[in-house]
C-alpha cells in the first residue's frame, strides 16, 4: 500500500538506527553500536558515514519489547550476540522496510511461524517453492539467471501438477538443496511444516489456512511431495507455495523445530547458527535497532550451480521511520531502499541525491509500481440507506477520480473502475467485461445523475444544500485507518459534499473492529486479492462471508446476491484459463457491477525511490523482474540475487 499509517513521532532520532548500520558496515567497532534517544538538540539524521562514525558507542544490551508473540524461548541476551566483523559499505546494503516503526518488534523472535514475527528478514533468509512476479511482461519474467514463464519462476520446486479435480497437487522438489547447517532439505520437511501448522492452528501463523485446505499431506520421495485438498483449489499452490506481493509461508527444518513448543519456539541462537534457512544468509545480529545478515559462501545455489552468490556481503535492516526520516536516509546515501515515498517526498528525494532513481529512471509519469490494492469507498450493504444500489450509484456520480488522482498522487495514478488490478495477466477480464462498463459507466463523475437519483428517493436539500428526507440529512461519515489515503480523503470529501452529501471522515483507533462489525456509514479500504486471475478478489464478495451488522464479518462487504455466489462458486473449481470459468467470471459480473456493493476510487501505484549509489541492476519499467519492495517476501530473494555493485 503506498499510504503509510500515521505513526509515533520518532523515538530513536538522529537517525541513530542508520548510524549503528553504518557504524558496522563501514568499519566502526567489532559489535553494533547500541543506541540511545539523542537529546532535543541532536541533529535530524547524519549526513554522512563520517558523522555517523563519530556517535558514541557502547556494547551493545538486551533490550526487552512489549509485543503480543507468545513466551520466547530464546532471548537475544549480551552473551548471545556474537562479535560482528567488519564490511566495507561498498559491499553493503542497507534497507528501512520493518514492520515495526522506529524500532523493530521482534528482536527475540526467527520464528516466521509466531504471532509478533515481521519481514526484518525470514522473508528473505527461507526461499520458496515458487516466485510469482506481477509485473511480468512478454520480455521479462525473471531476474537475470533465473528462467520462468508468465511470471511463474520456479525455486525450490521445479514442477507442480494439479490431478484433473484439483483436489490433488504433487509438487517436485530441486535437488541437492541443504540447509544452512548441511542437512538436506526434503519433501519431509514440508510434510513436517504442514503439519505442524494443521495441529496448532490457529494459534500460528498460516495455521488457519493449511487446516481448512490440507485433508492430507506425503512424501513419495525425499523430492516429491504430494498433498490432498479437503476440496478443489486450482489456486492453492499459486496462494501459498508461489511467493508474491506477500503471500506465501516458509517451509521449515524438521530436524530443528522437532520436539520444540510450536508455539514459544523462536527459533534464534545465534551460537547455534539459528536460525537454520535454505537462502545464503546468517543472522549475525538482533537488536530493536538493526538485524544484521551476512552471506554465507555455502549456499547451495551457488554449490549446485543454480545462481550465482548475491553480490553484496551483507544486508542491514533497519526498522521503518517516518516518511521525512527515510527521504534523509536516500539523500544521505545511509540506506539504498526503504518503504513507499509519496510524490512530494520523491521529488525531495532525487532532487537533492542524483544517484536516486525510480520505476522511469527519466523521471516520466507513473513512476510507482502498479500494485494488487485498487482503492475503494465501501459500505455496509445490509443496511439502509447503502443496501440500496441506487444509493451507492448516486454516490459514485459525484466522484472524480481524475481530480482525486490529479491533486492527492500529483498526476502518478489512475482511477479504478473495478475491484481488481490493472496489471498485464488481469486484462483479459476487464476486457471481457467493457460491454458492462459501457452500460454502467462507473468512471462517470456526473453531479446531475446523483441528483436525479437522489430525488427519485424522495430526497430534497435543504437550506445548507444537503440531501435530506424527513428533516434529516442523509449520513455519510466515512471511516478511514488512521494514515492511510490521507492524501486523497479530503478531496474525496469536498467532492461529496459539492454534490450534496453531508459528508466527514474519522480515523478512530478501532477503525478495523468498526469495518468488521460494520456499525459504520461508510469506510476506505484497498482490495488486496487477484493477480492472475479474478477469483481471490470476488471469493471476498461472497455472501458465506457475510454476518449481521454487530457481528464480525470474515469481509466487510455484507453484500447477498444469490446468482453471484453460484459464479464463484463455479470458478472456485477451475483454472483462470479454463473457458468455463471466464463463462462464470462474465455471470458474476453481470451482477457486481450494477451492484456496486463498493465503489472502485484508484489503483494503486507504489512509488519506492532507489539508490544506485553503491548498487545496481535495480528493477525499472524496461526490466520489470520484480518490484523494488523489501518488505515483500515476493521480491526480496529476488532483488538480493539481482543487484549489482555499481562501478566507481
Amino acid at each position: 500500500m503506498r499510504r503509510q499509517m500515521t505513526r509515533r513521532q520518532v523515538l530513536l532520532g538522529s537517525g541513530v538506527g542508520a548510524m549503528s548500520a553504518i557504524l558496522v558496515a563501514c568499519g566502526g567497532p567489532s559489535s553494533p553500536a547500541a543506541t540511545q534517544a539523542p537529546s532535543a538538540a541532536a541533529p535530524a539524521a547524519p549526513t554522512s558515514a563520517a558523522a555517523a562514525a563519530s556517535a558514541p558507542t557502547a556494547t551493545p544490551q538486551s533490550q526487552a519489547v512489549a509485543t503480543s508473540q507468545p513466551a520466547a524461548t530464546v532471548a537475544p541476551t549480551q552473551a548471545a550476540q556474537p562479535q560482528v566483523a567488519s564490511v566495507p559499505r561498498n559491499e553493503t546494503l542497507i534497507v528501512s522496510v520493518s514492520d515495526s516503526v522506529n524500532q523493530m518488534n521482534d528482536a527475540a523472535i526467527a520464528n516466521p511461524f509466531l504471532i509478533g514475527a515481521q519481514r526484518t528478514g525470514w522473508h528473505f533468509a527461507f526461499e520458496s517453492f515458487y516466485y510469482y512476479n506481477e509485473w511480468w511482461t512478454d520480455q521479462v519474467t525473471a531476474p537475470p539467471g533465473l528462467t520462468g514463464k508468465n511470471g511463474e519462476i520456479p525455486y525450490l520446486a521445479t514442477d507442480y501438477q494439479y490431478s484433473d479435480t484439483y483436489d490433488e497437487l504433487t509438487i517436485k522438489l530441486r535437488p541437492n538443496v541443504t540447509w544452512s547447517d548441511g542437512q538436506p532439505f526434503t519433501a519431509n520437511d514440508a510434510v513436517f511444516t504442514i503439519n505442524m501448522l494443521k495441529d496448532n492452528a490457529p494459534k500460528l501463523n498460516f495455521s488457519f489456512e493449511m487446516k481448512e485446505w490440507v485433508k492430507d499431506i506425503v512424501a513419495l520421495d525425499d523430492h516429491t511431495l504430494k498433498i490432498t485438498l479437503t476440496s478443489a483449489n486450482p489456486s492453492f499452490m499459486f496462494q501459498y507455495f508461489q511467493w508474491y506481493e506477500d503471500h506465501g509461508f516458509p517451509i521449515v527444518p524438521e530436524h530443528i523445530f522437532k520436539g520444540q513448543d510450536p508455539l514459544t519456539f523462536t527459533n534464534l541462537d545465534l551460537a547455534k547458527g539459528w536460525p537454520v534457512v535454505t537462502g545464503p544468509w546468517k543472522l549475525v545480529y538482533s537488536s530493536p535497532q538493526q538485524k544484521i545478515w551476512d552471506r554465507r559462501d555455502d549456499w547451495w545455489g551457488a554449490k549446485t550451480g543454480f545462481h550465482p552468490l548475491p553480490k553484496m556481503k551483507r544486508v542491514i535492516v533497519l526498522p521503518r521511520f517516518e516518511d521525512s526520516k527515510l527521504a534523509q536516509l536516500l539523500i544521505a546515501n545511509q540506506a539504498e531502499a526503504t518503504h513507499q515515498l509519496q510524490p512530494a517526498d520523491a521529488t525531495t528525494v532525487m532532487a537533492q541525491n542524483p544517484k536516486v532513481i525510480v520505476r522511469t529512471p527519466d523521471k516520466s509519469h507513473p513512476w510507482g509500481w502498479i500494485a494488487s490494492f485498487p482503492e475503494y469507498l465501501g459500505f455496509n450493504c445490509s443496511k439502509a440507506p447503502y443496501d440500496d444500489p441506487d444509493i451507492r450509484w448516486a454516490i459514485n456520480h459525484a466522484i472524480d477520480r481524475k481530480q482525486i488522482v490529479d491533486i492527492g498522487f500529483q498526476g502518478d495514478g489512475a482511477g479504478a473502475v473495478l475491484p481488481l488490478e490493472t496489471n498485464a495477466a488481469l486484462k483479459p477480464f476487464y476486457d471481457a467485461v467493457s460491454d458492462l462498463l459501457q452500460k454502467y459507466p462507473i468512471d462517470d463523475h456526473d453531479p446531475n445523475k446523483t441528483a436525479q437519483i437522489m430525488q427519485s428517493k424522495g430526497y430534497a436539500k435543504d437550506q445548507g444544500g444537503f440531501w435530506a428526507k424527513g428533516g434529516k440529512r442523509f449520513p455519510l461519515l466515512v471511516v478511514t485507518p488512521a494514515g492511510f489515503f490521507d492524501n486523497y480523503v479530503p478531496v474525496l470529501i469536498a467532492q461529496l459534499r459539492k454534490a450534496g452529501f453531508d459528508a466527514a471522515f474519522k480515523s478512530p483507533a478501532d477503525e478495523a473492529t468498526i469495518q468488521q462489525l460494520g456499525t459504520e456509514d461508510a469506510f476506505m479500504n484497498g482490495q488486496q486479492g487477484s493477480l492472475r486471475d479474478p477469483y481471490i478478489t470476488l471469493e471476498q464478495y461472497h455472501s458465506r462471508n457475510s454476518a449481521p451488522t454487530g457481528q464480525p464479518a470474515q469481509y466487510p462487504f455484507r453484500w447477498k446476491n444469490e446468482i453471484f455466489d453460484k459464479a464463484v462458486e463455479g470458478m472456485a473449481k477451475l483454472q483462470g484459463t479454463d473457458q468455463q470459468f471466464m463463462t462464470f467470471y462474465r455471470q458474476a459480473m453481470e451482477q457486481w457491477i450494477p451492484a456496486l456493493p463498493v465503489i472502485p476510487l484508484v489503483q494503486d501505484f507504489v512509488i519506492i525511490p532507489v539508490s544506485t549509489t553503491y548498487w545496481t541492476n535495480w528493477p525499472t519499467s524496461k526490466n520489470p523482474y520484480t518490484m523494488p519492495a523489501f518488505w515483500l517476501r515476493g521480491s526480496a530473494t529476488l532483488l538480493l540475487d539481482t543487484l549489482e555493485p555499481t562501478q566507481s
